[in-house]
Parts: C-alpha cells; sequence; structure tokens
C-alpha cells in the first residue's frame, strides 16, 4: 500500500474538483486513455527523464496533481521491469486526494502534502527536504506546475531542488503557460483560452448583478481571486534566472500540443477553475456560461490562425538541469 498523506474529511465539493481534473487528463477516467494533450506534453517530458531513472532511484514528482504525470511514469517503468522509490508531492487535497484515490495500492508510492499550518495558523509551504526526510534524490520532475509558482519564490524552490538531489542527479520541468520569444506566432500558451474565458465574461450581465449585490469590498476581493486562477505568464529568462542561481546545468528544449476542443470544455469545467465564472451560480448556470464562452474564444482563435476546427495549439517549454 501506498504510504504517507491520507486525505481527511475532503466534502462533496473537493471530491468533484479531483475527479473532474482527472476526467480531464483521462478520457472518461480511464488511466488507459490519456487525452490526446495529456499524453502528448507528458511523453516529451519522460522522455527526458526515463533515460536517468534506474532499479532503485528515488523519483520525487513535485506538483504531482491528480498524478497524471506519475500514471504516466509508472505505466514506461512497469513495462520496462524497473522498480523505484517514487514521492508524490503536492499543496491541493482535492486532486492530491484522487491521485491517492488511482494509486493507493502500489507499495512504491509515497505521498507528501505539500502545506502545513505555522505557530500562528497560516498556511505555508514545507521544505522539500524535510518532505524527503534528508535523503536525495536521482530524478525530480514537476509536470505544469512552476508556471503556477509566484516569481518571488521561484528562486528559493530552485534552491531546494538543487539541494534535494544527489550529485549527478537531473531536475526536469515541463510547462505550456510560460512566454518565450521562440513561441511561433501561431501557437498560443496553454491558458491563454481560459483568461480569453475569464475576460470574456467579467462583463457578463447576470455576473456583474451578482457582484453589485455584494459589499464593494467583497466583489473586489473576489475578482482579485478569480484573476490568480489563471496568472499572465512570465517569461522563461525568469525561470531560467533562477535555476541557474541554483547551480543547476540546464537546457531547454520546446513542442508544440494540440488541445483539443472537447478537452478544452473538459479543462475550463473543472470546478476549481470554473471559478473563473463566479459568482455565478456552480451547476448549470455557470457551466452553460463557459460552455458559450469557451466556443466564442476558441472561433476567434481560429481567425487569429492559433487554432484549428479541431484545437487549438499550445506552446510547451521543457527544462532538463543536472547537478553538478
Amino acid at each position: 500500500m501506498a504510504s504517507g498523506w491520507t486525505p481527511q474529511g475532503l466534502d462533496e465539493f473537493q471530491i468533484a474538483d479531483g475527479e473532474a481534473y482527472h476526467r480531464a487528463l483521462y478520457l472518461d477516467g480511464d488511466i488507459s486513455r490519456p487525452a490526446g494533450w495529456h499524453r502528448d506534453s507528458v511523453n516529451h517530458l519522460l522522455d527526458l527523464a526515463i533515460p536517468h531513472i534506474n532499479e532503485g532511484s528515488l523519483v520525487v514528482d513535485y506538483g504531482a496533481g491528480t498524478g497524471g504525470s506519475a500514471i504516466e511514469l509508472l505505466k514506461v517503468l512497469d513495462e520496462k521491469g524497473i522498480s523505484i522509490e517514487l514521492v508524490l508531492i503536492d499543496p491541493l487535497e482535492s486532486w492530491f486526494g484522487k491521485a491517492r484515490e488511482i494509486l493507493h495500492e502500489r507499495n512504491d508510492v509515497h505521498f507528501e502534502l505539500s502545506i502545513t499550518q505555522d505557530k500562528s495558523g497560516r498556511t505555508v509551504f514545507r521544505e522539500l527536504d524535510e518532505m524527503l526526510a534528508g535523503r536525495k534524490a536521482d530524478v525530480i520532475i514537476s509536470s505544469s506546475t512552476l508556471h503556477l509558482v509566484p516569481i518571488s519564490a521561484l528562486e528559493d524552490l530552485a534552491h531546494q531542488i538543487s539541494g534535494s538531489l544527489k550529485t549527478g542527479g537531473i531536475f526536469v520541468w515541463d510547462s505550456g503557460d510560460v512566454e518565450s520569444a521562440l513561441r511561433p506566432k501561431d501557437v498560443s500558451c496553454l491558458h491563454d483560452p481560459y483568461r480569453s474565458v475569464r475576460e470574456y465574461l467579467r462583463d457578463d450581465d447576470a455576473r456583474q448583478s451578482l457582484l453589485s449585490k455584494m459589499a464593494a469590498e467583497d466583489a473586489e476581493r473576489s475578482e482579485k481571486r478569480i484573476d490568480r486562477i489563471f496568472p499572465v505568464p512570465f517569461s522563461i529568462e525568469i525561470l531560467m534566472r533562477a535555476i541557474s542561481s541554483a547551480g543547476l546545468l540546464s537546457r531547454i528544449s520546446d513542442h508544440v500540443v494540440e488541445f483539443a476542443n472537447e478537452d478544452a470544455e473538459r479543462f475550463i469545467l473543472v470546478p476549481r477553475l470554473a471559478e473563473i465564472a463566479a459568482p455565478l451560480m456552480q451547476g448549470e448556470e455557470r457551466n452553460s456560461a463557459i460552455r458559450h464562452a469557451i466556443k466564442e474564444v476558441l472561433a476567434e482563435m481560429r481567425k487569429a490562425g492559433t487554432a484549428s476546427d479541431s484545437a487549438y495549439r499550445s506552446y510547451w517549454v521543457y527544462g532538463f538541469h543536472i547537478k553538478p
């Protein structure tokens, strides 16, 4: 059985949130049927990581979410007959709880919730060294996570990762939502459509009517929270400077991933992500508004040349870093 953190007392929203995000990665929740965008983006990441994974390696998945990258990694290693110790780390109990549900029967997987409360009761992130109990990893992977880390925290995280690698160990990551001058003009950032849905719905009459009934400070606080769900992407240069400051040797590659229209709709209807339409009521009112908005946004992307009739094109960057 898997060891470490187990979810306690998840409510209906959290359970539905984890299930919906899992189904955004796997068609009908079937782990043998990854959505095309998930399969294509993660496969390139694993191509970089797997040559450095050997029997008995300690591998860390930082920002594991519902376990999408871990599931694909374990598929490949199981087929090769390679046994490892895999540590999954994430702060979001709803998504992480789903990962535990899927992988709980494996005795080679360990779970670490990356948040805790300090003495004053504030939620804080745990140090990577603590979560690994001082052990050094052979490989650390991080899929579709680093673009969510605040810029002010990137350098510290890079130093934590470097400090938790063995000499010669590697850190491999991917992100579809960092800006790069190398991004082709006919390709968007991963979350551009969803930021556009947010803008499309910002002045929605029903939504504005609900906001007007809230106290001004509550409405302002709500709008700021919603804007943080899909933050404006920072540049790859900012991320690379943070990683370089930790003394890792680096190389970068890129890949264009098609994101099918139906996958885009499933993604944006994940309850936690669908909060971009708040305070529209959860359920059909909110979902209907989002479905309409994403169709309009994808139509505009087709006109702009960043999408076809069936999918939009997203630009992914891959980092490969060695600890000398």
